[in-house]
């Protein structure tokens, strides 16, 4: 059982959501209360912000790729590697 996409999207909207907050106190705080958010910010907020966009973003396809990558390799039948059937008698 996986995960609903309804669930995914409500738990990216949360964690973008929280990630933005940071953000905006960040800009917009007294120097003195921004400087030890600068680490965190920088290693982890931005970057988490980023991946959490993108997902927001293009979840369709993200879930497309999942669904094929889970299916393993496609299979093709072409005419060149169609089996050869035999018309001839042994006789």
């Amino acid at each position: 059982m996986g995960i609903t996409p309804r669930a995914q999207r409500n738990a990216s909207r949360t964690i973008h959501f929280i990630v933005a907050a940071t953000l905006g106190t960040y800009v917009y705080a007294p120097e003195h209360v921004s400087d030890p958010l600068r680490p965190f910010l920088m290693f982890v907020g931005i970057p988490l912000a980023v991946l959490t966009g993108t997902f927001l973003w293009k979840q369709a396809l993200f879930r497309r790729v999942a669904r094929r990558a889970g299916q393993g390799p496609a299979r093709t039948t072409s005419r060149a590697e169609a089996p050869v059937s035999s018309t001839r008698d042994a006789g």
